[in-house]
């Protein structure tokens, strides 16, 4: 038999699941909405126009610097509810502004994993895209970025991860990921003796999704 506070744990079980799902979910949107903004400004750093370079720095930089929780408040709050699209209104839930909130300060950082990637090809794929004739801007989409992607996966992959882990972060704007699940069940128990099991198990949710994609960007750094 299973000590009680463990029993109730399981009993928990699916919803907490659920939460974390929710946190899963929240993780990839704001990557995915960060990595094709974080590319085309990325893109835009080594940019032939040099007051293209300069603004897309400064705002890399900016984004960069953004701390993450007052970005996800202000998003949060200064989206509207809804929005009137096609003819209807469509509903803005709360772990998507909590998403696109996040997605902010991490486009900064996949641009300048971009930028990075793109200056360390060498200069003589430059010159010989020059010498086919090609614009910079075709070099760049055809020649140089696919040369970079390979590099860009294990830095991307750490992003990745802390963007994820800081999606607990929604527990403070009342969306019902793992951390808001948990802490509405142990209000109902009002029982100190579950507070470590229950958060312990946050952690332990976190560490089992997390730290197989950390080893597995440690690797691709090596390679």
């Amino acid at each position: 038999m299973l000590p009680e506070p463990l029993q109730l744990l399981w009993q928990w079980a699916p919803a907490l699941l659920q939460g974390f799902g929710l946190n899963i979910l929240m993780g990839v949107t704001a990557m995915l909405v960060a990595s094709v903004a974080g590319v085309l400004l990325g893109s835009l750093q080594v940019s032939a126009h040099a007051n293209l370079r300069r603004g897309a720095g400064y705002l890399s930089r900016l984004l960069r610097n953004l701390p993450w929780l007052v970005v996800m408040f202000y998003v949060a709050y200064l989206l509207p509810y809804e929005v009137h699209w096609a003819g209807r209104w469509w509903q803005l839930p709360d772990w998507l502004k909590v998403a696109l909130g996040l997605a902010l300060p991490a486009t900064g950082y996949v641009s300048e994993i971009v930028r990075g990637g793109v200056r360390a090809v060498p200069l003589g794929q430059w010159e010989a895209a020059q010498a086919l004739g090609l614009r910079h801007g075709q070099a760049l989409r055809f020649v140089i970025i696919p040369q970079t992607l390979p590099s860009l996966v294990a830095p991307w992959v750490n992003l990745y991860c802390a963007v994820t882990m800081s999606t607990s972060l929604a527990n403070l704007l009342g969306v019902e990921e793992l951390m808001t699940t948990v802490q509405s069940h142990l209000a109902t128990q009002l029982r100190s003796d579950l507070l470590l099991p229950a958060y312990g198990l946050v952690f332990i949710a976190f560490f089992l999704y997390i730290y197989p994609l950390s080893r597995w960007a440690k690797r691709l750094e090596r390679q």
